[in-house]
């Protein structure tokens, strides 16, 4: 009986510096591992072990009887990511990456050692670049900032950010204290928990909200809080009303009385036609915002689209129901969403307000539209497991209020944006399209709100305010 160990086939994909550092590490260290060969798609790179591109990846594996693929390509953003994942759907070959950076890759970052599994971030999106820092931190530090919503996914991401810029003090306000407790345990680990004061509190507490911004004083605010789940808003508009718009206001009232001088508003690429009662809220804080004219206050409004791995998103949900069902729920084929890290979106949401013109719309460049479909797809395979035959994906039909591509600005807008600086963010260039009485709408529904009108009565009056709420 033999005791020779297999040996261990492996293609690299990217026959650039990294993948040829990989190959002399495997080469040098790895006496059961073998580099049969790379795959680029620059035909011109001179390596004689270069068997073709990434469209000949299925028949590349079948020949060379490939055992596992690495992804040697530092600089590769998610959609270079998904074709390779996509290129291999129909076979268990195991799929790792090298981790991305943007630093000049040297000998000693490139080890198999180093290699990882591929996450959701690294299919979806793209390498993190932080710019600007030395500027962000002379307007940022020793200043006091207040971040409500700030123990959610974004909100979080916001403070750690804020706290790593210099900041005097951030004040943390958010009505999940289950949320606030894993902060306070994250923010002990990092050796900050000082830099930042907690407190459990509702935006909709209007006494509490001006008795803290008269003891802080804030010099700017962060108003993350939020309710998101476009299908739960739509069966509870009372609540998705008076939290997200009368909360909205109360907060900026609350500000305003206190001198706050920049609010940075989180806003959603729902807001654009919106067909869900979540959106429709959120666009209507937009108008409210743009209808004010405050003397000292100036006012950011930052608009973007799905942030990967958020709490409740779709993402967490699809691995849920893999580990549980050994299934993923797909809404439609052909439904389409911008993605972001949550990590890049805080950071361009703090890039806006130190940067941005005051009193406009900022709306993240988002990239490219992906297919969710895809997205499933690419998650399966992410986790060496294969599509329809190891987890089947269900296709259940939109929801009410869900859209089959969403959409970061109208046509209308479209002609007022303006690129600024590195083309991570657009601005909208002094644009105010609110075609209501906002005021009047705002007492409206907050008087609806109080009487405890029904659902239904709700659901007509935001029909009237917004045509596109036509399935609701």
């Amino acid at each position: 009986m033999s005791s020779e160990k297999k040996i261990n086939n492996i293609l690299i994909v990217g026959a650039g510096r990294a993948g040829k550092l990989l190959k002399k590490e495997l080469d040098m260290h790895h006496m059961t591992s073998k580099v049969i060969g790379f795959v680029d798609d620059k035909p011109d790179k001179k390596n004689r072990l270069l068997l073709g591109t990434i469209e000949d990846l299925g028949k590349i594996t079948r020949i060379f009887k490939i055992d596992e693929i690495i992804i040697a390509i530092p600089s590769a953003d998610g959609s270079l990511i998904r074709k390779i994942l996509l290129k291999n759907i129909k076979n268990h070959i195991p799929i790792r990456i090298v981790p991305r950076s943007q630093e000049v890759i040297r000998k000693s970052d490139v080890t198999y050692e180093g290699v990882k599994d591929i996450e959701s971030e690294d299919f979806l999106g793209r390498p993190f670049i932080r710019k600007n820092v030395d500027r962000l931190a002379r307007f940022y530090e020793g200043k006091v900032v207040f971040v409500t919503g700030g123990a959610g996914s974004i909100g979080s991401e916001i403070v750690r950010q804020l706290i790593d810029l210099k900041v005097k003090k951030v004040v943390v306000y958010d009505n999940s204290e289950y949320l606030i407790f894993l902060l306070e345990q994250q923010l002990k680990e990092r050796g900050v928990r000082e830099k930042c004061e907690l407190i459990v509190g509702s935006i909709l507490h209007l006494n509490k909200l001006d008795a803290l911004m008269e003891r802080i004083r804030p010099d700017i605010v962060f108003h993350a809080a939020a309710y998101k789940h476009v299908h739960l808003m739509q069966d509870n508009i009372d609540e998705a009303v008076y939290n997200n718009v009368i909360g909205t206001k109360r907060v900026i009232d609350a500000a305003e009385a206190h001198g706050v001088k920049l609010f940075t508003f989180i806003s959603t690429d729902k807001v654009v036609n919106p067909t869900s009662i979540m959106g429709a809220t959120k666009k209507l804080c937009e108008y409210y915002i743009q209808s004010l004219r405050p003397k000292v206050m100036k006012f950011n409004i930052v608009r973007f689209g799905n942030v990967i791995n958020s709490n409740g998103s779709a993402l967490p949900l699809f691995e849920r129901q893999m580990q549980l069902h050994k299934y993923i729920t797909v809404t439609h084929k052909k439904m389409q969403r911008f993605f972001m890290s949550i990590r890049e979106a805080a950071q361009l949401v703090i890039e806006s307000t130190a940067e941005g013109k005051p009193n406009g719309i900022h709306i993240l460049n988002m990239g490219e539209l992906i297919n969710i479909y895809e997205v499933a797809l690419c998650l399966i395979r992410s986790k060496n497991l294969l599509p329809e035959k190891d987890i089947v994906i269900k296709i259940t039909g939109l929801r009410k209020g869900e859209k089959m591509i969403e959409e970061l600005y109208t046509e209308t807008e479209k002609g007022h944006m303006v690129k600024k600086g590195s083309g991570r963010v657009f601005s909208l260039k002094n644009y105010d399209d609110c075609p209501m009485d906002i005021r009047s709408v705002l007492h409206d529904l907050e008087s609806l709100v109080k009487k405890g009108s029904d659902q239904e009565l709700l659901r007509k009056r935001m029909k009237a305010i917004f045509p596109s709420l036509k399935n609701i």
